[in-house]
């Protein structure tokens, strides 16, 4: 019998979300190498091409953070005794807390800069996605 059929669907979930989150861990991460520009970054510039350099460190800091957060996902994802669905569920809404809770909190950061909205932050994003 192979490996494969030996598993059942919720098994072949956890692996396919382990993989997946593993990726964007790495994904991220592979960015953050030097001479790299963060994947943040990347987002950032769509909106904001003239970014100050400390806002470059934050956007790097922050990809940092989305790559821990990722890993850190796949380790729950794989050692979670929960259905598949409720962890799932789980890492789908504190990867929304996180993108939106970060959006909410930069310009406490960054006070007097102006960002775009929450929608276009999504477009930006979509955008470079689409072309990375």
């Amino acid at each position: 019998m192979s490996l494969l059929a030996s598993l059942n669907a919720a098994a072949l979930w956890r692996v396919a979300s382990l993989l997946a989150l593993l990726w964007l861990a790495i994904f991220f991460g592979r960015t953050l190498r030097s001479g790299q520009t963060p994947l943040i970054e990347r987002f950032a510039r769509v909106g904001n091409p003239a970014m100050t350099p400390e806002f470059c460190t934050y956007t790097r800091r922050l990809t940092g953070i989305w790559c821990a957060y990722f890993f850190f996902a796949a380790v729950v994802s794989g050692a979670a005794n929960y259905a598949p669905v409720s962890t799932g569920a789980l890492i789908w809404m504190g990867t929304i807390v996180m993108f939106v809770g970060e959006h909410r909190l930069r310009p406490w950061f960054f006070p007097g800069q102006k960002f775009p909205g929450l929608l276009q932050q999504i477009r930006d994003t979509w955008h470079v996605w689409h072309h990375t």
